[in-house]
């Protein structure tokens, strides 16, 4: 009987030793979980203190660069009454929210620099004639749409789109069939997480997602679904990158300050000289060169060989033909261009690469 007890203490006291112990971890655990609370906090705080920072610098900025104008301007006005020059400002929609939940209060800004409003250029008729001078045939050229937002978006898409592949991906796979997509961003780094959830919310505001849910900590879920919408349809599938190439070059032509003429003309239909219909994505005239410019968002291989052929046809070399991809390596699209008459490129690296080329066409021309 005394054994039976004093088995029946050990085993008691035993229990409640193991009981002392998981309080003791429970509490480590309750304080780590704090500290880490903490520490999440002072890192949102400072990045916020970060963001504000930011604004005030493109501020300052914005405001030396309207006092130069001004300063400009009355000098000129000593000789000749200045043409009117509106200051550099920043537009409200320019901070914008990176998500659609209703405790997110972050916002990130979009730096992108704005599609020009009016843009110096020729008329195309040039571009129309050098066509028909290759027994080209124009069926119809469609009004140019000009939509300051889209091309912000399509600025923002271009510039980074390493960080929103993903999200992109999902988008267009399920383009077809209008279903919801999620991803998970737990592991993703906060600069892509950021990039993708400013996207997704620009998308969701102009009515280009149907839905739009981003989860923060501790799940880290987006989910969103594509609306169905032509003008939605067209601007996922491919027309962005149409619009990125197209202000990423009239960009580089205004910010070189370069002083040449130039001209462009968007998805003619053409007719080409044995009969067959074919649709252009850009031609540029800059000065007295020819440019033409396709770009595609997937499924090069099919096409590598007809763009080629097209090339041909125009009688532009690999210097004046382009295809923009955004899924390339540039290795490959070096490889490529090795291989094709035409020069390859990766969406990201476009505007580098074409920089070069405006520069040493202005030096040629002086």
């Amino acid at each position: 009987m005394n054994v039976i007890i004093a088995l029946f203490i050990g085993i008691s006291i035993a229990i409640a030793a193991g009981l002392i112990r998981q309080r003791s971890q429970g509490r480590k655990i309750a304080n780590l979980e704090r500290i880490q609370d903490s520490l999440g906090a002072k890192i949102e705080q400072l990045e916020k203190i970060l963001r504000t920072q930011r604004r005030k610098i493109i501020l300052l900025e914005q405001s030396q660069l309207s006092l130069a104008e001004k300063i400009s301007n009355i000098h000129i006005g000593l000789i000749s009454e200045p043409p009117h020059a509106p200051e550099a400002r920043i537009e409200p929609d320019d901070l914008v929210q990176t998500e659609t939940s209703g405790d997110d209060n972050n916002k990130i800004l979009a730096d992108e620099p704005h599609p020009p409003d009016d843009p110096i250029k020729t008329d195309n008729t040039e571009i129309i004639a050098f066509l028909q001078s290759k027994g080209i045939e124009i069926k119809s050229i469609p009004p140019e749409q000009s939509d300051e937002v889209l091309g912000q978006i399509a600025i923002f898409m271009g510039n980074r789109y390493s960080l929103i592949e993903k999200f992109y991906r999902n988008i267009k796979s399920t383009l077809s069939s209008g279903k919801t997509f999620i991803i998970n961003l737990k592991d993703a780094p906060q600069e892509q997480v950021a990039t993708i959830t400013h996207l997704a919310n620009r998308l969701h505001r102009i009515a280009f997602l149907e839905e739009y849910n981003y989860r923060k900590s501790p799940q880290f879920i987006l989910s969103a679904r594509p609306n169905r919408i032509p003008p939605a349809i067209n601007f996922l599938t491919g027309q962005w990158l149409e619009r990125f190439v197209k202000e990423q070059i009239i960009e580089l032509l205004e910010s070189l300050n370069l002083q040449i003429s130039y001209s462009y003309l968007l998805n003619p239909k053409i007719i080409l000289p044995n009969g067959d219909d074919f649709e252009l994505d850009i031609m540029f005239k800059i000065g007295q060169n020819i440019f033409w410019f396709e770009a595609k968002t997937g499924d090069y291989q099919k096409h590598i060989h007809k763009y080629s052929k097209m090339a041909s046809i125009l009688g532009l070399n690999r210097e004046h033909a382009y295809i923009i991809l955004t899924d390339i390596e540039e290795t490959l699209a070096n490889e490529l261009s090795s291989v094709f008459p035409v020069t390859v490129v990766n969406v990201e690296g476009f505007a580098e690469h074409f920089e070069g080329v405006l520069t040493n066409l202005a030096s040629n021309i002086s």
